[in-house]
């Protein structure tokens, strides 16, 4: 991946959505087939128990993998499927993370997983992902 290209990857994740900027998700970097986007977490942000809402954890992993397939193939893509383990829960401060990467890609599916981890760097959840390209360049 070239410097520009990076550039225009993560200026698209922090501009381009805006669910994503209302919800705080911002894009921390992104490689060759990976993506990281990270939450400083506010009280919107949080469930009634005090934790991160599980929303939030899934669309931070759905992010970070559509990046990361982004980055591989610069095409329009939606979510066609996607698994999700909540493994541990995360205290209602500090930064969250979530990594993506691409498992495979070819033809029209992209296969992606993603981990979010809390600022411990406790696994809090993970995700699987199935990215469908629709054929239509991405505006970068």
């Amino acid at each position: 991946m070239t410097p520009e290209l990076r550039e225009k990857l993560i200026q698209l994740g922090n501009t381009g959505n805006p669910f994503d900027s209302h919800n705080g998700i911002r894009v921390a970097d992104v490689g060759d087939g990976t993506a990281t986007v990270e939450v400083v977490l506010q009280p919107e942000n949080l469930n009634s128990w005090g934790s991160p809402h599980g929303g939030l954890l899934f669309t931070m992993a759905d992010v970070a993998c559509g990046l990361a397939a982004s980055s591989l193939r610069q095409e329009v893509m939606v979510t066609v499927n996607a698994g999700m383990d909540f493994i541990a829960a995360a205290a209602g401060h500090g930064v969250i993370r979530a990594e993506g990467r691409v498992l495979h890609c070819g033809g029209k599916m992209c296969f992606c997983a993603a981990e979010v981890y809390d600022e411990q760097n406790t696994l809090l959840c993970r995700v699987n992902a199935t990215m469908y390209f629709v054929g239509k360049k991405l505006e970068l």
